[in-house]
């Protein structure tokens, strides 16, 4: 006979929310080590090479996860067999295009830089070309379990690729090897050994390349082109403060800055859980012209979020210094990181909404209105750290420019978004704050019950 307590548990375990949130604790968790480990491994001038190294290699994949993943999900959620086929074929059709795009630049730029380039560019060229090569078959694999809401096996792709390059990292430290080619060659070959292992269980559906139609492949086009411009300005706006940083002030200080950005995971871990599970649900909703069902799960998940990060934010801006410390050491004590990590926490009370609002216009199929969204937030963004550097010079001027970057998509967001669907602030955080007593409430119960002798 079953433990009651046992099963409770593994229902709990097996829960989709669960399984996302999981999946993106287990990667941040081991973005948070590895960059813990480089931290304390490499000198300071570079990890600021490393930041802008993968700075760059994210913003080439943002491109192509850009140009499919919301498409792609919002076509094959709730799809038939054979209309789910057709649209993941169609998608790897896309992506080998894209990939192969991306290589062929990569490859002109070699032969054109190559032989002049500085330490940094001639990495950056050497091997971006590779990565985005070698991470298509898992990137591809999480696409389709997304889709397909098997959030279990995300956390298993996650949680090989990210494992495998702590591991490198680790064996570096042991032996005294580390330096920055050793890192990068860590991660090309956690990723060949993440994409060949999915190839070979069938996750990436590679199979269904020959299902594909150039009629899906227009659809996944035609609304690629604008959720692209979404993706890669979103990464544009994440990484404008790194380039900017780099070339205004240099190496040392985007290293302080990034190590203050890195413990913001703590917020961006339920943030990307949340909407990861969401969006299926919210674009089935939407192609079965569900309305306020989509109104519900945004007012639902935004407004949980939003009191969810109330604690978090209050207790990481009175103990800022422990999370500088612990990731990056006592060398980067007495630096601006941990007020840099105070401004940034700050703002994220904002997040949740804004997020949400986001995707929400992009599920509601008016991506064009996400992508002024991104694009004006990165103007704003842009303009902001500019001036600020060159009145302050020095890098809180960065973290102060992000209030209003953010203030100006949210107003934006928020206002579209009401064209198309019942909206209100106070809607969003009056269910958020109901949903998150009665989440709260059920868990003191079922807490109470299992510790309850007999």
């Amino acid at each position: 006979m079953k433990n009651p307590l046992l099963t409770k548990l593994q229902s709990y375990l097996g829960n989709q929310h669960f399984m996302s949130l999981a999946g993106n604790l287990t990667v941040s968790a081991m973005s948070i080590i590895s960059v813990s480990l480089l931290f304390r491994m490499l000198p300071v001038q570079e990890i600021g090479v490393w930041v802008l190294f993968m700075s760059t290699v994210g913003l080439s994949d943002s491109f192509r996860a850009g140009f499919l993943t919301t498409a792609f999900i919002r076509a094959r959620s709730g799809a038939t067999p054979e209309r789910a086929a057709e649209v993941t074929g169609s998608a790897w059709t896309i992506a080998l295009a894209i990939t192969a795009a991306l290589g062929l630049l990569n490859l002109l730029g070699w032969l054109v830089f190559g032989g002049t380039a500085d330490a940094a560019t001639a990495t950056l060229l050497r091997w971006f070309g590779v990565v985005l090569v070698v991470t298509l078959p898992y990137f591809m694999a999480a696409c389709v379990m997304q889709a397909e809401m098997r959030f279990d096996r995300i956390l298993y792709i996650r949680l090989l690729s990210q494992g495998l390059f702590v591991v490198g990292i680790v064996a570096m430290m042991v032996t005294g090897t580390a330096t920055l080619d050793r890192v990068v060659y860590s991660y090309v070959g956690a990723s060949v050994l993440t994409s060949a292992l999915v190839l070979a269980f069938g996750w990436a559906d590679f199979g269904s390349l020959g299902r594909r139609s150039s009629a899906c492949i227009r659809e996944l086009a035609h609304f690629g082109k604008y959720s692209v411009g979404s993706y890669v300005g979103t990464n544009l706006l994440r990484s404008s403060d790194t380039f900017i940083i780099n070339y205004m002030l240099g190496p040392a200080p985007l290293a302080v800055y990034n190590l203050a950005s890195r413990f913001m995971e703590i917020v961006d871990i339920p943030l990307r859980s949340f909407v990861a599970t969401a969006m299926p649900a919210m674009s089935a909703a939407f192609n079965q012209n569900r309305l306020g069902e989509v109104a519900r799960l945004l007012r639902q998940h935004a407004g949980m979020l939003t009191w969810v990060f109330v604690p978090v934010i209050l207790g990481t801006i009175l103990f800022a210094d422990i999370p500088i410390y612990l990731i990056g050491g006592p060398k980067y004590q007495n630096t601006e990181a941990a007020n840099l990590l105070r401004i940034s926490i700050a703002l994220a009370i904002l997040y949740p909404i804004d997020r949400f609002m986001g995707i929400t216009l992009d599920v509601v199929n008016q991506p064009r209105l996400n992508l002024v969204k991104v694009f004006l937030m990165l103007g704003v963004n842009v303009v902001g750290d500019v001036v600020a550097l060159l009145l302050f010079r020095n890098i809180y001027g960065v973290a102060v420019a992000s209030l209003p970057t953010i203030i100006a998509g949210f107003v934006f967001g928020y206002f579209q978004l009401k064209k198309y669907l019942p909206l209100s602030l106070r809607d969003i955080l009056s269910t958020g704050f109901r949903e998150t007593r009665v989440l709260g409430l059920r868990f003191l119960s079922r807490a109470a019950a299992a510790l309850k002798p007999g």
